[in-house]
């Protein structure tokens, strides 16, 4: 088997839906410090254009469907990489992801490069599932629980606990910039929060980058009487210094990762001891081939990983189920109260993709990722080439 085409098509954006609370309501951000930018994630977002869908083809009809990257990797992929893959193995994941970081580092090592390397290393493993008629967690390793906990990201609680939920993380809306009065806040949203959720639920706090080590130090310890199961990201992500402090510190464990790419970062982070808890993106952090290793290293340290949006990736869930330090999922409801279908999956274009159901998931048994790509949602209907 060879690969013969590597293939980025831009994603059309269905606007019969709702816009979502995650980038039109005020959450605390890394702009929030400039007033004309803190209202919303929106206003402040890159204009490139739609996400492209990587999708990779083999010679003997086989395709490999990977995840979406921003269209500023579309060059990357189209000019750089596809050279690299073309007449190659897929089953060769490893030389591939190698040479692709290897090849790239020049111009590279975080961002863009690494989330082009992610979603032609998760087309891969779809590859090798079909080719091999298993489903990907079986690949990596079979199952190590039943099914998967799963909680939901956003606000509205009471929603949320209606729709089956049992964990809840919260959206920060202030941050250093809004003083006490936004701190005041905060901690009367999670007073709400915990009266809704009940005694036993538990209750995580996104701070998205927004914070600093003394005000996420201040509000660990007004937070410690609600019990709190993690704070998430509430520095700049390479303030490693800062997250070794606010670790040692910290009245509430501490969690980051999103924003981290490749092993080298987490190593980092794991050596300084800069959290409890690691948080990698598998379509950000370098595919599912990079996470296993991260997820090694995170075992030796005792450390657990829960990935960034791992229940809303199809690709996630396998990983998830077949990685032991891995005991929950990520949920984000993007419907509204009202909605027919207020669960309804972040990527519409990739029928198959499991949904919640009672507080858990559990990913395909169809071999591969156990997805296919309905095309009414890419652009003009057509693969791009």
């Amino acid at each position: 088997m060879r690969i013969t085409h590597v293939s980025v098509t831009p994603v059309r954006v269905d606007e019969t839906k709702p816009k979502s609370w995650l980038s039109d309501s005020l959450v605390a951000n890394p702009m929030s410090i400039y007033p004309e930018y803190k209202a919303k994630r929106s206003s402040w977002t890159a204009h490139w254009g739609p996400d492209l869908l990587v999708r990779i083809s083999t010679d003997d009809g086989i395709e490999g469907i990977g995840c979406t990257v921003p269209a500023g990797a579309r060059i990357i992929i189209e000019e750089h990489f596809r050279h690299l893959l073309v007449g190659q193995d897929p089953f060769d994941v490893e030389k591939l992801w190698d040479q692709m970081f290897r090849s790239s580092l020049p111009y590279g090592r975080k961002g863009l490069p690494i989330m082009a390397i992610s979603g032609i290393d998760i087309a891969l493993w779809d590859i090798i599932g079909k080719a091999t008629g298993q489903p990907v967690w079986r690949l990596l390793g079979g199952a190590t629980k039943e099914t998967i906990p799963v909680y939901s990201t956003g606000n509205d609680v009471a929603f949320y606990k209606e729709l089956g939920f049992r964990g809840f993380k919260l959206a920060m809306p202030h941050g250093p910039a809004d003083g006490w009065d936004g701190m005041r806040k905060n901690v009367q949203l999670i007073e709400k929060t915990r009266d809704i959720a009940g005694p036993d639920s538990e209750i995580m706090l996104d701070c998205y980058m927004a914070w600093n080590v003394d005000y996420a130090l201040r509000m660990s310890r007004l937070i410690e009487p609600y019990r709190i199961r993690w704070i998430e990201e509430c520095l700049l992500p390479d303030d490693y210094a800062g997250y070794a402090e606010l670790t040692a510190k910290s009245q509430v464990p501490v969690a980051t990762g999103e924003h981290e790419y490749t092993r080298w970062g987490f190593k980092e982070l794991i050596a300084r001891r800069c959290c409890h808890i690691l948080q990698p993106d598998l379509a950000w952090v370098g595919g599912i081939t990079e996470a296993k290793k991260i997820a090694a290293m995170a075992s030796a340290w005792g450390l657990d990983l829960i990935p960034h949006g791992g229940g809303l990736h199809p690709w996630g869930l396998h990983f998830i189920l077949a990685t032991a330090n891995c005991p929950l999922a990520e949920w984000v409801v993007i419907g509204n109260p009202g909605e027919p279908n207020p669960i309804r999956p972040l990527y519409p274009f990739l029928d198959g993709t499991p949904l919640p159901q009672d507080g858990t998931i559990r990913p395909s048994n169809m071999p591969g990722i156990g997805i296919s790509v309905n095309e009414d949602f890419l652009a003009s209907g057509t693969r791009g080439e």
